[in-house]
């Protein structure tokens, strides 16, 4: 997991062929995290919430949490491209 631009809170990473991006968002209610799946400039799987299971996640916490989803998603074979 590594920063992804200027804005705290986006993280890349490289899995299998593909790239996730994870965006985590600070809201009234906690934390909530969002994933995609790109391969090159497309777009397989676009923004997808990610259920916190956690009370009160740390941002690192919620990140994995992104990163582990997306990679549930696609090695369950979800990801079609």
């Amino acid at each position: 997991m590594e920063p992804k631009g200027i804005d705290m809170g986006d993280y890349q990473e490289r899995y299998l062929d593909y790239d996730i991006e994870v965006a985590v968002e600070q809201v009234h209610t906690g934390v909530k995290a969002h994933f995609r799946v790109l391969r090159g400039d497309a777009v397989l799987a676009d923004w997808r919430l990610v259920h916190i299971e956690r009370f009160w996640p740390t941002e690192h916490a919620a990140a994995e949490a992104g990163f582990q989803a997306a990679r549930s998603f696609i090695d369950g074979g979800l990801v079609t491209g």
